[in-house]
């Protein structure tokens, strides 16, 4: 049950699956501007960017299943709302949560919470919050970030920790959206996502190849469909780095409407099965 755990955490963020070592040869990379992090130096103010959103996700309401092999284990959904006002610019609230089903709390009980506020015009994070209940383990954790100063402060246990940051770094949720804002369609196959991110305390370059368009099935039904590899780290999980792959939607949604993971015991899939989303009625 330890798999659909990391599963959940895979299904509203993909991030911490990019692996930090991966050995692929770069094709090319997509990568935002960043600045090199340095505590010693203040950093001058950046202007805050104004990126074009090519999905449109304010009103997403996606609901998945989580199966380990042919078993149901969880559920996942993902929710986007307006959000409060960060300094005169507005955001967008999105909520990724997960939960074993009630037949498997027994074993392994799992009840996941994600949280990032995402600047409606710069597609970066002004807060992110994370509440986890896995088994014994809890964890709650909040991290606010100043972009213009590339600081962030992460909340722990009545701790504060500063970090320094690139230039518009990401959470693990919020660099998923991100992403999904790029022009896929201007890309060549092989091609790398690269986006800098802030993953317990540490920057990591969360890496995605595009690595195919097909049509796949699932509950809800037949998506043309975006698929990529994250660069993951094999070993402890994971067989290969290729392990991993996640579909999105060809359209201007790019939905994810698919997750499928090979493990070293075993395999995970998510799929749609339920997408109540105020586009999606239009």
């Amino acid at each position: 049950m330890r798999f659909l755990a990391l599963f959940l955490f895979f299904a509203f963020n993909l991030s911490l699956a990019f692996g930090q070592k991966a050995n692929f040869e770069r094709k090319k990379a997509w990568a935002p501007p960043s600045i090199s992090a340095d505590s010693s130096a203040s950093l001058p103010e950046l202007p805050l960017r104004r990126v074009s959103a090519l999905a449109r996700f304010e009103g997403e309401d996606l609901h998945y299943s989580v199966k380990y092999g042919f078993i149901e284990a969880g559920k996942a959904r993902l929710t986007v709302e307006s959000g409060p006002t960060y300094n005169h610019r507005p955001t967008w609230k999105v909520v990724g949560s997960g939960r074993s089903l009630r037949a498997f709390d027994w074993a392994f009980r799992v009840r996941d919470h994600y949280e990032t506020h995402i600047d409606q015009e710069g597609l970066f994070p002004h807060l992110f919050i994370r509440r986890v209940r896995e088994g014994g383990y809890h964890l709650e954790r909040d991290i606010e970030f100043d972009p213009a100063k590339r600081t962030s402060v992460t909340i722990q246990n009545g701790r504060r920790e500063h970090h320094r940051l690139p230039a518009f770094c990401q959470d693990v949720v919020s660099a998923f959206y991100y992403a999904r804002s790029l022009p896929i369609e201007r890309m060549s196959m092989g091609d790398l996502i690269e986006i800098p991110t802030l993953i317990d305390g540490k920057i990591h370059s969360l890496r995605a190849r595009l690595t195919g368009r097909s049509q796949v099935k699932v509950k809800l039904g037949k998506f043309d469909c975006w698929s990529f590899t994250p660069v993951v780290q094999k070993g402890r999980i994971w067989k290969d780095e290729s392990d991993l792959t996640v579909y999105v939607s060809a359209d201007e949604r790019r939905i994810p409407v698919l997750i499928t993971s090979d493990l070293l015991i075993g395999s995970i899939r998510l799929e749609l099965t339920d997408d109540h989303s105020a586009e999606a009625s239009n």
